[in-house]
């Protein structure tokens, strides 16, 4: 058969492209300016963001002053000296004085032809540091995106001695996808409970401020690795000379005094306090009433492996099962040993769809947990789903609601809580 041919459709996967990392990236730091080499098709993706999944987001403007920057370059005809035009674009960007921190990277056909990214980044001179992000997209995904986009910026990072703050640490790697108050609420959260255990939050890397505020990273005693940017985390304690420790995210109880723990003990701290274990244990007495409506709900996850590692712990926890988990992303490391009887990698979603479908018995499903694309590709059909993760276009926060830490525990634990009790009382599929 014609391999071109409309009878030989290819399959939808799960997975979303390598420069939605990279947007999600500049995203997160308020004063970045990423710069894409090749054709406006890429531009199109910022609408995952920019007033669907954050309504805080800032990479569009209305008076013309992109955060995301295309340079239109096609494959044929090519320009002279294309290396020269887009040194002369980054240059000018680097020095209009609108940001502190520039990113370039360039679609698969340009790197085919050679360009040298790296390089040009380097000949910059003058204005806001201008840094490379290698263009992997034939290789790789969002996830990788987004990682590779954090260990530019720290690449961007000033090269000078920075006193270390004594029991500081640096939060790398933390995925920031919107600037909404749950994330400013995790935040909050890990800030206090650190706080609680003698240790300073020198800087979450990022954390939706300006670039310049990512340079406290390097007065951390402590740089904890989060699995979103293990390249930057590694780059900054090198760096720094900081303490490097590896860790999973902090979600429910045990997920949250386990993280504490590996923290506190690579910043030389024996024990969790007193006040830490009572948060706990308030925590606990707060979600208990809804032990007995969660216990033994089957639960479908869609979304993010990283996520996936940290949200199976806390759903034992609850006492519900997970037979299935979707990850939107290539095979990478869950950080669990909650290894669903499924567990699907950027599967087709018309397969993975019929699959939850054909369910039943003691494995049919009573909620998915998972962002948007668990509803648009059927994940979700019949059933209550409760938002989490990126992209969440009919879940937003305009105030505290983290998923973080023991606060996060209590918070997620009432949305998976209401979630179940909206769809028992109606009878219909209803997300919360």
């Amino acid at each position: 058969m014609n391999a071109t041919s409309a009878k030989n459709s290819f399959p939808k996967t799960f997975n979303l492209p390598y420069q939605l990392g990279i947007f999600l990236a500049a995203n997160a730091v308020s004063d970045s300016c990423a710069v894409m080499d090749g054709l406006n098709c890429v531009m199109s993706k910022i609408d995952y963001l920019a007033g669907n999944h954050d309504i805080n987001s800032t990479l569009l403007s209305a008076i013309g002053r992109h955060r995301i920057i295309c340079t239109m370059s096609g494959p044929l005809p090519q320009k002279d000296n294309p290396e020269k035009t887009l040194s002369a674009l980054l240059a000018s960007i680097a020095g209009s004085g609108h940001f502190s921190v520039v990113m370039v990277t360039g679609l698969p056909f340009l790197k085919l032809a050679g360009l040298d990214y790296e390089g040009l980044a380097a000949s910059v001179r003058g204005g806001a540091p201008v840094v490379d992000v290698p263009p992997a997209s034939l290789e790789g995904d969002w996830l990788n995106g987004y990682d590779l986009a954090l260990d530019a910026l720290a690449r961007a990072l000033p090269e000078r001695k920075i006193k270390k703050k004594r029991r500081s640490v640096a939060l790398a790697g933390y995925f920031l996808d919107r600037n909404e108050a749950d994330h400013a609420a995790n935040i909050k959260e890990l800030r206090h409970l650190l706080r609680l255990c003698g240790l300073e939050l020198a800087c979450v890397f990022p954390s939706g401020g300006a670039f310049g505020e990512l340079s406290r990273a390097l007065e951390a005693e402590v740089v904890v690795s989060l699995p979103y940017g293990r390249r930057a985390a590694a780059r900054i304690a090198a760096k720094s000379g900081a303490a490097l420790v590896e860790t999973g995210l902090p979600m429910g109880l045990r997920g949250t005094s386990d993280w504490l723990k590996t923290v506190c003990k690579a910043a030389d701290i024996k024990k969790l306090p007193p006040a830490v274990i009572k948060l706990e244990k308030q925590a606990a007495a707060a979600i208990a009433p809804l032990l007995e409506a969660l216990a033994h709900r089957n639960i479908i996850y869609a979304g993010d492996p990283y996520l996936f590692g940290a949200f199976a712990g806390y759903a034992a926890e609850l006492g519900m099962r997970l037979p299935v988990a979707i990850i939107d992303s290539f095979a990478k490391p869950l950080g669990t040993d909650s290894i669903p009887p499924d567990l699907l990698f950027c599967p087709d979603t018309a397969a993975a769809a019929t699959l939850i479908r054909n369910m039943s018995g003691y494995s049919k499903p009573d909620l998915v947990v998972g962002n948007s694309f668990a509803l648009t590709e059927g994940f979700s059909k019949g059933l209550p789903l409760t938002e989490l993760g990126f992209p969440s276009y009919s879940h937003h926060c305009l105030s505290e609601e983290p998923f973080f830490g023991f606060a996060g525990a209590r918070t997620l634990a009432g949305r998976l809580f209401n979630s179940l009790r909206a769809a028992d009382s109606s009878g219909e599929a209803s997300g919360v």
